[in-house]
């Protein structure tokens, strides 16, 4: 059988984003916080107060390095987190939003308050460029003196009983991923896991289409489902092994399909708090969807783990992955 742990690896340096080599995505980042801090001063000194302190931090794709490249007609997606230090007793959720909202409008962007974050997005030539998703948090302590964070949640003209704090661990994922993964190797192919199937996702689901799974619902599949995969060379002492990503994405694959219940309904869990529904979103409809092309997906890398011609195998995947998959 062919080894295609090659276009494999191509595949994953064409597709992969990481936020520490992206000056770009830097910038951009640096420039919405120091925005945000000057429209905040603005805001609060007209008004004669002080305005609140805040700290940021990267989360999401970024966070946990598993950033993927947008498709072609896609924008780029940056996620912040905007920590104020205060207690979530001192302020209502979508009032902390809304003085996002106001700090950071006008120039060349729009900026919408959007359920979980305060969305800002910008255009180029009148096409999205890049967005960026900045969601609130408050700070606390507990009994201990350890911090809690408190997410803000709501739209502007939610009713009251959709406008509340809700409990969050923004930093715990990063950890529980390293604990799970010790071995440095092993926690490289769990992310590039991660990056094929967002790649997928990007390319089987239209843009224009609500419903298409999260980056962070595929994290957490794979965060429940992953296991390390490698081909042990015996023909050298001492021995040596190869990572095999296809049988760890195959592996993954199965696993999800396999969580679906006879009504094609998925449930799956963010591993943190608040711990919530990571596919509650979609419809039945859009559930069912999404395990036939996952299907598709899984019969495509079996059909290829069993292939002799490289160049057949790397076309077939194009045929999920998108013409990013190199033939060669």
């Amino acid at each position: 059988m062919v080894n295609l742990q090659t276009q494999f690896s191509k595949f994953h340096d064409t597709i992969k984003i990481d936020f520490d080599e992206s000056q770009y995505l830097r910038d951009k980042r640096d420039l919405i916080v120091n925005n945000l801090r000057d429209g905040l001063k603005k805001l609060f000194v007209e008004q004669s107060f002080q305005p609140p302190i805040f700290h940021y931090f990267n989360q999401g794709s970024y966070d946990l390095a598993t950033g993927v490249e947008p498709p072609t007609g896609q924008d780029y997606d940056i996620d912040v987190g905007i920590v104020f230090h205060f207690s979530r007793n001192h302020y209502q959720p979508v009032q902390v939003k809304e003085w996002v909202y106001h700090a950071l409008s006008g120039w060349n962007r729009t900026v919408e308050i959007k359920r979980p974050c305060v969305r800002v997005q910008y255009h180029q030539n009148g096409e999205k460029w890049f967005h960026v998703d900045l969601a609130i948090y408050s700070s606390d302590q507990d009994n201990f003196g350890r911090e809690i964070n408190y997410i803000a949640k709501g739209y502007s003209n939610s009713s009251e009983d959709y406008k509340f704090w809700e409990v969050s661990e923004p930093f715990k994922l990063k950890d529980l991923l390293k604990s799970k993964f010790p071995d440095q190797l092993d926690r490289d192919q769990f992310r590039r896991i991660i990056r094929y199937l967002k790649r997928w996702k990007d390319y089987n689901f239209s843009s224009t289409i609500a419903g298409k799974p999260t980056g962070i619902a595929l994290t957490a599949c794979c965060y429940n489902l992953f296991e390390p995969k490698k081909n042990y060379e015996y023909q050298s002492y001492p021995y040596q092994y190869k990572y095999n990503d296809l049988e760890a994405l195959k592996n993954v694959v199965n696993g999800i399909i396999s969580m679906f219940n006879w009504q094609n309904q998925i449930i799956v869990q963010l591993p943190v708090q608040p711990y919530n529904d990571l596919f509650e979103k979609m419809t039945d409809d859009q559930m069912g969807l999404m395990k036939n092309k996952l299907i598709t997906l899984r019969d495509t890398l079996i059909t290829v783990s069993n292939e002799y011609y490289a160049l057949n195998a790397c076309k077939a995947l194009q045929k999920v992955f998108g013409q990013d998959f190199p033939l060669y």
